[in-house]
């Protein structure tokens, strides 16, 4: 991750580096644990690290903002979580002019983002040198013109300077693409397909020509001192190369990082775009680290992390539950199947599956930073003790083993449909969105 800096609380940084309900494999309940020769260790405080190829110092941990609003219905909740992920040490929040999702798209998170850092700043709280906030474009134009576009100057500037207004701000430190715009595999889809045109709807092609004259356009916003930094999100090597390539013949300064879907059940970032990043000099930072919180293990039936999510936010108002068509790939059969085993594994380790997934994200070589998704103050809680967390080597090669088993189940090859039913498990196809056991 990044350079090993001090923290402006102090703290030194150095960067980058009970059984459940065994409804999946009965192997895996004949099994007996054996007891960890080594521990996990805590930490008293985040870490802050340089942010890939900039000048940002940010806290590992990058607070996630595209539920406020939907799964949140009220600022207030978002505030409070704001408060307590600054009182923690975070200053750094990712939003996107497209969030909240789910439904209610668009506008609000940044809104609600914006009030909260124009009343604390007023109060002398908190200045705003002291936070970086991260934004994004869609092409489908949710949030800015409301016309699908393939992120041109003109379609850019009305959404930056849209995102400003909401955000009440001069400035975004990281403004990003918030997907491409050619025919390229995103959302859980992990191969290329020439002959179907994907959504969101495709709205230019793959040549260079293309990709030169978004380059040009995140020129003139780097130019009006209104982004200090650009980065990409939902790309791949291919598109990654070609920014690049781009960046370097027009004189333009390169992504320094691209955000893509990223966890113990999509590992798909690590193949050839993980070669691509490494060699640009561009770094992960990864959203769905805890595979829409099927990771939690609050899904797993007749669990410690059932019962204690059902105590903070019941059940069936959590994501997979109250909105199950959004995002059906994180509770695919093959998913849960892998957080059950997960699950148990932290478990052995005594911490929860939570602080493993994201610790174990925080702790790849190649992410500057880890967003979160937090819809409550406990939430909250629970992500902040996670990037407090060393993983030792005895439990990173453990995790390597489930991969190997069940490698990247959030993702489909080729049948997206065939993998939300995994016909091949039987009974036991069951999933967070469409069942309850």
């Amino acid at each position: 991750m990044g350079m090993t800096t001090s923290s402006p609380g102090g703290a030194g940084a150095s960067a980058g580096a009970e059984r459940t309900a065994g409804i999946w494999d009965a192997s895996v309940d004949a099994q007996e644990a054996q007891a960890p020769s080594s521990s996990v260790t805590r930490r008293n405080a985040l870490r802050y690290v340089k942010f890939g190829n900039s000048d940002m110092v940010v806290s590992e941990l990058c607070a996630g903002t595209m539920t406020w609003g939907s799964f949140n219905a009220d600022e207030s909740m978002a505030h409070e979580q704001m408060d307590a992920l600054v009182k923690a040490g975070v200053n750094y929040f990712d939003t996107a002019e497209l969030y909240p999702v789910a439904w209610d798209y668009g506008k609000t998170t940044e809104k609600w983002m914006g009030n909260y850092f124009a009343k604390q700043i007023a109060e002398g709280n908190i200045k705003r040198s002291d936070f970086y906030i991260a934004s994004k474009c869609n092409p489908a134009g949710i949030g800015g013109s409301g016309n699908a576009h393939a992120l041109t100057l003109d379609e850019l500037e009305f959404s930056l300077n849209a995102s400003l207004e909401r955000l009440q701000t001069d400035y975004i430190d990281l403004y990003q693409l918030h997907w491409p715009t050619r025919n390229v595999p995103v959302f859980g889809c992990a191969s290329y397909f020439v002959d179907r045109e994907r959504l969101p709807k495709v709205t230019s092609g793959g040549d260079m020509d293309v990709f030169e004259k978004q380059v040009i356009a995140v020129k003139a916003l780097l130019d009006s001192g209104k982004i200090k930094y650009w980065g990409l999100s939902n790309e791949n090597a291919y598109g990654l190369t070609m920014f690049c390539i781009a960046c370097d013949k027009l004189g333009v300064p390169r992504p320094i990082s691209v955000q893509n879907d990223f966890s113990l059940c999509n590992r798909t970032y690590e193949t050839d775009l993980l070669e691509a990043c490494h060699r640009f000099g561009v770094v992960g930072l990864p959203y769905g680290c805890l595979a829409g919180g099927v990771l939690t293990g609050k899904y797993i039936p007749g669990t410690e992390e059932e019962k204690r999510s059902n105590t903070d936010r019941p059940i069936e108002e959590c994501r997979m539950r109250k909105s199950p068509g959004f995002q059906p790939r994180y509770g695919m059969p093959e998913v849960m199947r892998a957080t059950e085993k997960y699950a148990k594994l932290a478990r052995e380790y005594g911490i929860t599956p939570c602080e493993m997934a994201y610790a174990w994200a925080n702790q790849r070589w190649f992410n500057g930073a880890i967003i979160t998704g937090t819809t409550t103050i406990a939430q909250v809680e629970e992500a902040v003790r996670a990037f407090k967390l060393d993983l030792p080597t005895e439990l990173l090669d453990k995790i390597e083993i489930i991969h190997e088993e069940i490698r990247n189940p959030c993702c489909h090859m080729s049948s997206k449909p065939a993998c939300v039913e995994a016909p091949w498990l039987g009974d036991k196809a069951m999933n967070a969105t469409k069942a309850k056991y």
